[in-house]
């Protein structure tokens, strides 16, 4: 018995297809595969046909021959013209992302995918002030070059990234854990508004679904999917970014990873992802070097980093600690090597006292010396 409009269209079967709540890519995949990928066949077939298409279960049969989901439908194709949102297919896929295993049946779209080649970005939500300027100058370096810049608009090291293209003039798609309709971190909605004018937003869920622990990885694949290389900065020994770079690597894409401290927590991804085979990266060119071959009618070769992005660093805080009291230039040469320490972990290494050393770095703070980051930890700028 057939419970879904006779008129209704190869998109929004999709649509309605990737709105059910029990089917996942690689089920609706097993669905399309026995029905000719026509998505209009699965509900016009019968209870005992969908139930022997394997993976299928007496309760997602039952929800896609639910005719009143048809409803919801209306309601979301309503919901969607308003906010200017899309809904798009396969066939409008970047070729790569119809070459991993589950790609999504369909896509929310706000904004147009851009037709440059795709490296993705990924990294901690709390990076360090190093982690950030690395970020900011690699992602520029490879927007100027002419590549589009893929992340996931989350805090830290994602928005970092997409700010940069989009100072550049760049290209950049930001995936989302979340419905199109959902602003999340809140704090980005300018930077969703920017991208969504200068490139694409794009997600798999539906309308008002929130994030959660399982839409993050099913995030993370399209991230890696679409794009030719993931490059990580700063990552901890678990997290996101490291899922990200485990699908990029099943997926057969080139990863990528800025090394940092081996004492401190944020670099320990990174580390150990070179460690387990992934290329150094110190600047844009490194990058560029890897991908010349692939991408040389791409890249434009206008603007060449230089083979250290750190070079005169060390020279500049040198200079800048001729004027320091005796008190500061503790502090300094305590932080001097890249470290970022709480006040305790200072205190342990310096001959200050407390409300010595507390006032110290707060008039380091002030003049823009040092950074008291969200953690707490003290850091150089």
């Amino acid at each position: 018995m057939v419970l879904i409009d006779k008129e209704l269209s190869d998109l929004d079967a999709r649509l309605l297809l990737n709105g059910m709540a029990k089917l996942g890519p690689v089920s609706i995949r097993k669905l399309l595969t026995a029905h000719q990928n026509d998505p209009r066949k699965i509900f016009s077939a019968s209870r005992s046909d969908l139930l022997s298409v394997d993976g299928i279960g007496p309760a997602m049969a039952d929800n896609i021959l639910d005719g009143k989901k048809v409803k919801w439908l209306h309601r979301e194709k309503e919901e969607m013209i308003r906010r200017g949102i899309q809904f798009i297919s396969e066939k409008s896929y970047p070729e790569l992302l119809n070459q991993i295993y589950d790609p999504p049946v369909g896509l929310y779209l706000k904004g147009s995918i851009p037709e440059e080649p795709c490296i993705g970005i990924v990294g901690t939500r709390e990076p360090s002030l190093y982690g950030k300027r690395i970020c900011y100058e690699l992602a520029k370096g490879l927007a100027e070059a002419g590549f589009c810049i893929v992340s996931g608009m989350a805090r830290g090291i994602d928005s970092i990234a997409h700010q940069a293209v989009l100072d550049t003039g760049g290209k950049t798609i930001a995936f989302l854990g979340c419905g199109l309709d959902i602003i999340y971190p809140p704090e980005n909605l300018k930077l969703y508004r920017e991208i969504s004018e200068k490139g694409a937003v794009i997600s798999e869920f539906p309308l008002s679904r929130k994030a959660d622990r399982r839409t993050f990885p099913m995030r993370n694949r399209l991230v890696s999917g679409i794009s030719s290389a993931i490059l990580v900065i700063e990552s901890a020994a678990a997290g996101g970014s490291l899922i990200t770079a485990q699908f990029a690597g099943e997926q057969g894409r080139l990863v990528f990873a800025v090394p940092g401290r081996v004492d401190q927590p944020e670099s320990a991804g990174c580390n150990q992802l070179i460690r387990d085979g992934a290329t150094l990266i110190r600047n844009t060119q490194d990058i560029l070097n890897e991908l010349e071959a692939s991408f040389f009618h791409v890249i434009s070769h206008s603007k060449r980093e230089p083979e250290n992005p750190s070079t005169g660093l060390v020279e500049e805080k040198s200079h800048r600690s001729e004027n320091f009291t005796r008190e500061e230039n503790e502090v300094f040469s305590v932080l001097s090597d890249g470290s970022c320490l709480n006040l305790e972990q200072i205190m342990e290494k310096v001959s200050l006292d407390f409300s010595n050393l507390s006032s110290t770095l707060t008039m380091m703070e002030i003049s823009g010396v040092l950074e008291k980051r969200t953690d707490g930890k003290f850091e150089l700028k």
